[in-house]
């Protein structure tokens, strides 16, 4: 059974035709549109008809887009970065132009299942997956069923408050997670210790200040950026520290572009997570990094919409 997994960004949407295994057999890319509905629609469907082989009769799509969806009804209740997304029927409107059952959810959930299902969390039963980029989303799979919650939005890990008078968030709030574990507060850090006058290259180098600069320069041994990336990566062992003292997950998965950063990142968190957490549930608990890269979202939608066609084929009558 082949199944279509579309990851919808605010720039850019990934779609993929995917198999049972994981696998990804065809694959397109177009442009994003955060502002006009029906453009977006007419870009994931168009997407969607470019991965069905000739003759082929995939058996569902998911999407995964950046907002909360209600479960069950394909419907984006809350989406700060995605004007397009607010109050859309996207399911509804997805399955009328494409014919087939769709599955609508939260993006950072549809990249937990992939890594559940194919990729990092592969054999965990209780994993949560933090997908670390421009801001932070997260997915929790608990007893190997994805978390929704009581109001079936799943967890939102980005917006637990570390610092109560901290930085304003984009959810309206102060002191999130997200603001310090992402590539929007690596910068904001950084431009922090620039303006009191911390000696950097950072201050004289051309160009504008991103995540990449100030990993690379990390990695060319500036002073001030390996500090940003050390307290970077605290904050989030922190976060870490916490989820396995409240979860007692088996696995934590960090994937997303700032998680390319690799050991940098990973190891302070490490580090301070072993320092903070219960230690017999830290040692039933590993961090690892993601690795299933930018195709963890199309995966997890796929497979999740697979799944859902299978249940609906088992529950329909003889």
């Amino acid at each position: 059974m082949h199944t279509i997994g579309i990851d919808v960004g605010g720039t850019e949407i990934k779609a993929g035709l995917v198999d049972e295994a994981g696998r990804v057999l065809e694959s397109a890319r177009g442009a994003s549109n955060r502002d006009d509905l029906g453009a977006l629609v007419d870009a994931i469907a168009s997407l969607a008809g470019s991965v069905t082989p000739a003759g082929g009769n995939p058996a569902g799509v998911g999407v995964g887009v950046p907002g909360l969806v209600r479960p069950g009804t394909g419907r984006v209740e809350f989406a700060p970065n995605m004007p397009a997304l607010r109050g859309a029927a996207v399911g509804p409107l997805l399955s009328e132009r494409t014919g087939l059952d769709v599955e609508v959810r939260n993006d950072a959930d549809m990249n937990a299942w992939g890594e559940f299902a194919a990729g990092a969390g592969r054999g965990s039963s209780r994993l949560v997956c933090l997908t670390v980029g421009t801001g932070l989303g997260s997915g929790v799979i608990l007893d190997g069923r994805l978390y929704e919650g009581a109001s079936g939005h799943g967890a939102e890990a980005g917006h637990i408050v570390v610092d109560p008078d901290g930085h304003a968030c984009g959810c309206g709030g102060r002191g999130c997670l997200e603001t310090g574990v992402s590539a929007t507060g690596i910068v904001a850090l950084a431009r922090e210790r620039i303006d009191a006058g911390d000696a950097t290259a950072l201050s004289v180098a051309g160009g504008a200040l991103t995540a990449r600069r100030v990993r690379d320069a990390a990695a060319g041994g500036d002073a001030l950026a390996i500090g940003v990336w050390d307290d970077v990566g605290r904050c989030l062992g922190v976060a870490c520290a916490s989820l396995i003292n409240l979860l007692g997950p088996d696995t934590i998965i960090i994937g997303g572009g700032v998680a390319a950063a690799g050991a940098m990142l990973l190891d302070p968190a490490l580090a301070e997570a072993r320092a903070r957490a219960y230690p017999p549930l830290f040692a039933a608990c590993r961090i690892v990094p993601a690795e299933l890269g930018q195709d963890a979202g199309v995966v997890g939608a796929a497979l999740l919409a697979g799944r859902r066609a299978r249940e609906s084929s088992l529950a329909s009558p003889l």
